[in-house]
């Protein structure tokens, strides 16, 4: 029975570091730019928040394509939007995201 205690206290253990880890990161400040080239014209944006990285990523390229989509004046913003982040994700238009803690 001991051998079964020790290893409950190990998992016991674990499962603490795990969920400070998750505690620590999730308090992280992070900011994310993302700049859009299409045609002649290039398009920023920056968001910031706290936590995961790639929640912030995606806002910051959703905002830099919203930018595009104002300058190009689209006729159906939110279409053209979800447009762009899909183009973007399918390399059919240029993107360059990088985050900072």
């Amino acid at each position: 029975m001991r051998v079964m205690e020790g290893s409950n206290q190990a998992a016991r253990a674990l499962v603490l570091v795990v969920l400070a880890a998750g505690i620590a990161a999730c308090g992280r400040k992070v900011e994310c730019t993302t700049e859009i080239t299409a045609g002649a014209g290039t398009y920023k944006a920056t968001a910031r928040g706290e936590g995961e990285e790639a929640p912030i990523a995606r806002n910051a390229l959703r905002d830099a394509c919203e930018r595009m989509c104002v300058a190009t004046k689209a006729p159906m913003l939110d279409a053209c939007t979800a447009r762009c982040t899909v183009d973007v994700g399918a390399a059919k238009i240029g993107a360059k995201t990088s985050c900072t803690p």
